[in-house]
């Protein structure tokens, strides 16, 4: 059966790839720096911050949760077809 694009959407969630310590951006400064990568299917979100590589990946993991829940606006994730509440 041919994935729809909301079947696609579903089986494609945000999910942190990886977080490494890092260099500071072009055009800033300061120590510390991480960069973290967020993917969902072939996008890709590459973003930097300050801090240890413990706490970057804690805040990362907080965006994905966020972006996973955006996803879905203010109807929520779609419901199972065929399962009784």
């Amino acid at each position: 059966m041919p994935a729809t694009e909301e079947s696609d959407f579903v089986a494609n969630p945000f999910e942190l790839i990886s977080v490494d310590e890092s260099k500071a951006p072009s055009g800033m400064e300061g120590d510390k720096w991480c960069k973290y990568i967020i993917k969902q299917g072939t996008n890709e979100i590459v973003g930097y911050s300050v801090g240890s590589a413990r706490q970057v990946k804690k805040e990362a993991k907080e965006k994905v949760v966020e972006l996973n829940l955006r996803r879905y606006g203010k109807k929520g994730p779609p419901k199972a077809k065929g399962k009784a509440a």
